[in-house]
């Protein structure tokens, strides 16, 4: 993107945020928003349809603030051109912000411009939008922090050399690009052996066909880094009547809290790692851009890359055996297809990432 675009698009937006900024302080009445949440997928993914009702959990909270957000959901089913429509009928509409969590991380460059030229407020939530060539704001969760966390714990459990499989997500998503960065350099500090290795794509049917194929294989390994899905991974292990592993994690549904409970009730049976990827990034991602509304200005030391304005929240929540005890209520009261989730308020957003 050109300097002149650039500086067109960032007075713009100051100019949206004044008028905003400008109703709320002279009338005190809640300033109407109109929230458009794109999403590539809902049907069948647990995290994606918490991800959606945390938005709206949020969208609710705004009225605490002076903002009246009404919201509405537009889903691509992983298909790139209804996306492109869809986004495109939220322009047209007039949304005041559009927040997205894309198919792919790049291709939507035109779309953001037609949206920005137009005074709308565009975020990206979630899966980081990668293309520098647009100057939009990222909020994602320290998917390298989860890899690493949990690869790093895996090797101090197992020890120098041990032998794991790693069961990676989707292939070319950016959250599992970022996390399989730290589960490697992990397994590279502790000098772990990966023996076998296989993608689940977030697909728990996917995860126990790729475990079972592999403990068929009759591979030998002492633990299995995997991205989520831990609890699918583990019924194979029921299914084919093999040992469990040394150590399994991470994952944080309510599901695999209660198997690590109830399997861990009396002894040390399986180390594992539950680590809060929190599909509540979409509800804070909406009140970053709250806070843009009320014309508040961004720290210069917060974001991760510059050169794509990303900002990753650090997760809050983990837990091992050693810590178990601290976080039994937690385990016990979450249905099991639930996950671990939380957003940061409008407050927050502004005490922990605003001037």
């Amino acid at each position: 993107m050109g300097m002149k675009r650039t500086l067109v698009l960032l007075l713009a937006l100051v100019m949206t945020m004044a008028l905003f900024a400008g109703i709320a302080n002279s009338t005190g009445a809640p300033v109407d928003i109109r929230l458009a949440s794109h999403n590539a997928v809902i049907e069948g993914n647990p995290y994606r349809v918490r991800y959606e009702a945390d938005i709206q959990e949020a969208a609710a909270d705004a009225i605490n603030y002076g903002f009246n957000v009404s919201y509405a959901s537009f889903v691509a089913n992983m298909d790139a051109s209804t996306e492109q429509r869809l986004i495109q009928n939220s322009i047209d509409d007039g949304y005041d912000i559009i927040l997205a969590n894309p198919v792919t991380a790049t291709g939507l460059d035109h779309l953001i411009e037609k949206a920005q030229d137009a005074g709308i407020l565009y975020i990206n939530a979630d899966c980081i939008y990668t293309s520098t060539d647009v100057s939009i704001l990222n909020i994602a969760t320290d998917q390298y922090y989860l890899g690493y966390h949990t690869g790093s714990y895996a090797g101090q459990v197992l020890g120098e050399g041990a032998k794991v499989v790693m069961i990676a997500a989707w292939d070319g998503n950016p959250a599992n690009t970022d996390r399989q960065r730290g589960f490697q350099q992990a397994i590279t500090e502790y000098g772990m052996d990966v023996v076998a290795s296989g993608n689940h794509d977030w697909d728990a049917a996917k995860a126990t066909q790729i475990m079972t194929e592999i403990l068929n294989s009759g591979v030998e390994f002492d633990g299995v880094l995997i991205s989520q899905c831990a609890e699918a991974a583990l019924i194979a292990f029921d299914a084919t009547g093999r040992a469990y592993p040394k150590f399994m994690g991470f994952n944080d549904t309510g599901e695999w809290m209660q198997r690590m409970v109830e399997l861990n009730k009396d002894e040390r049976v399986m180390d594992f790692m539950v680590l809060s990827n929190p599909p509540g990034v979409g509800g804070s991602a909406l009140n970053f851009g709250l806070n843009i509304l009320l014309g508040k200005e961004l720290r210069e030391d917060i974001y991760d890359d510059e050169s794509i304005s990303s900002i990753l929240l650090p997760s809050k929540i983990w837990f091992t055996y050693d810590n178990m005890d601290e976080y039994l209520e937690l385990a016990n009261t979450m249905a099991p297809g639930d996950a671990i989730t939380y957003w940061l308020t409008v407050e927050e957003v502004a005490e922990q990432y605003f001037k």
